[in-house]
């Protein structure tokens, strides 16, 4: 399930931190305890556990200004502008629960702050789901981040299509996303691939890395490395169903791993 806000602004000129996912990802959590303060707290603590590992199951996309093809104005000192009233946000997961606290929640909070920004949230708007198929295609709308650590190593290495473990990796914790929201392990098919759009690939002469810095200047600043790019997945429908619901790949509730359907040539 996913809700698009609509948000607007009153100011001649609105402006956000480009790297902004950790403000967003506080502002679902606030808007949630509006609603219920318990579920926010068990949310933000635990998530939805499976064996050691905890997952929020939920992804949200990056702010974007309404109307096709609008842009922001990117500054030098890591900020970005606009002047266009309105701007859109998308959230999305599995769990009803977690969307019905989202909307009781924005019910009590007719504003959002994002930053020092203030936004007023003028529609709240439940997207229908699309068709899953066995073979998909998606365009990334924030990193698919996907990392390995062996015994041996001191970091954790992030991996990227072409690397010899990043299908597997993802496959995995897609099926761990699917124990965690279904409580039985996932005993389907498992034939997996993934596969970054060729033209798209060209253009870019093979960058398709993306660096985000998260709460960049404080203490606990971190960066983190993803692949941001269409891809073609070809994996068991219900597995890419779970990646569309809950992102793909990793940190999915640090704003990671959102897509949206391409469709483009379907049809």
């Amino acid at each position: 399930m996913r809700i698009t806000l609509e948000l607007s602004h009153r100011k001649p000129e609105i402006t956000l931190p480009v790297n902004n996912f950790h403000l967003l990802s506080s502002l679902i959590y606030n808007i949630v305890d509006q609603s219920s303060s318990e579920y926010a707290e068990r949310l933000h603590a635990e998530g939805y556990r499976l064996l050691n590992r905890s997952f929020k199951l939920f992804t949200f996309s990056p702010v974007f200004i309404a109307g096709k093809g609008k842009k922001w104005q990117m500054h030098e000192d890591g900020t970005m502008s606009t002047w266009e009233r309105m701007l859109q946000f998308t959230i999305s997961s599995p769990k009803s629960e977690f969307i019905e606290h989202l909307v009781v929640g924005l019910l009590h909070q007719p504003f959002v702050r994002v930053g020092q920004e203030q936004f007023r949230v003028e529609t709240v708007r439940r997207l229908d789901s699309p068709d899953f198929f066995d073979d998909m295609r998606f365009v990334a709308l924030s990193p698919v981040v996907c990392k390995i650590k062996h015994d041996d190593d001191r970091y954790a290495q992030y991996l990227f299509p072409g690397d010899g473990e990043f299908e597997h990796k993802l496959f995995e914790n897609l099926c761990r996303k699917y124990e965690a929201l279904y409580g039985r392990p996932y005993e389907g098919d498992s034939r997996f691939r993934f596969t970054i759009d060729p033209e798209y690939l060209e253009r870019r002469k093979g960058k398709v890395q993306k660096l985000i810095t998260l709460k960049e200047g404080k203490p606990d600043e971190t960066r983190v490395k993803g692949t941001l790019a269409p891809f073609r997945i070809e994996a068991p429908r219900e597995l890419i169903e779970i990646g569309y619901e809950c992102g793909f790949g990793e940190k999915n509730s640090q704003g990671f791993g959102m897509v949206k359907v391409d469709y483009r040539g379907v049809g």
